[in-house]
């Protein structure tokens, strides 16, 4: 039973040390009634963040999402984060240019049916 227990623990290691492996995923933050992650893959410079009904856990749909991002060097970037539908998983995305060592700060507004929340994330790139 032991060995089974290792078995599988194994390969569920082995299952998702590739997606590990090519992205970073932030801890879930929850404010005033909605549930965030920032998913972050630099190899695509892409960023990705996923919404949900803090209470219902379904997935929001319909909000406007805009990100200021400050980089390692100091410089600031705005982007707009689209949402769009990838398989079964709605996320709101965007391209970033991630090529500099060093911490990414990120500073997310959603507005979603005139509910507005703030999110602060960051990202130490190595």
């Amino acid at each position: 039973m032991k060995s089974m227990k290792v078995a599988v623990s194994l390969l569920i290691l082995f299952l998702i040390s590739p997606a590990m492996a090519n992205g970073w995923e932030s801890p879930e933050k929850k404010s005033g009634g909605v549930k965030a992650i920032l998913k972050i893959d630099p190899e695509k410079s892409m960023v990705d963040l996923y919404l949900n009904d803090a209470v219902s856990n379904r997935p929001i749909t319909g909000a406007l999402v805009k990100a200021a991002i400050k980089t390692p060097d100091g410089g600031e970037i705005e982007k707009e984060l689209i949402g769009m539908r990838m398989g079964e998983a709605f996320s709101y995305m965007n391209t970033l240019e991630m090529s500099k060592k060093g911490k990414y700060s990120f500073e997310i507004k959603v507005d979603s049916g005139g509910t507005k929340v703030p999110f602060s994330f960051f990202y130490d790139a190595k």
